[in-house]
């Protein structure tokens, strides 16, 4: 899972970049840091500031970042809840039980 997690952050970097702004100056806070869970009118306002800098098309770069970062957190979203059900079998448990926790 971490490995999937570091393979979305660097493709939101590399999205970042596209957009030219700086990863390193962006905090957790902006939601260009999760473009799978933006829409497009979403973006297209916080394009609106970021235009002149971008490198590409920024609804372009954006439909990219979104698609593939959608996968991966598909994928992770797999990955740890296959992890919760062999907790939860180890504990006698099932998943209503854990959310109940």
């Amino acid at each position: 899972v971490h490995d999937l997690h570091a393979c979305r952050w660097r493709r939101v970097e590399t999205f970042l970049r596209q957009l030219g702004t700086s990863p390193a100056q962006s905090s957790s806070r902006n939601p260009l840091e999760r473009p799978w869970k933006m829409t497009e009118e979403q973006f297209q306002e916080h394009a609106k500031r970021l235009k002149s800098r971008a490198q590409q098309d920024p609804m372009r770069a954006f439909r990219e970042a979104r698609e593939e970062t959608a996968a991966l957190t598909q994928q992770i979203a797999a990955i740890e809840r296959e992890i919760d059900e062999l907790v939860a079998s180890l504990y006698g448990l099932d998943l209503r039980d854990l959310a109940a926790l």
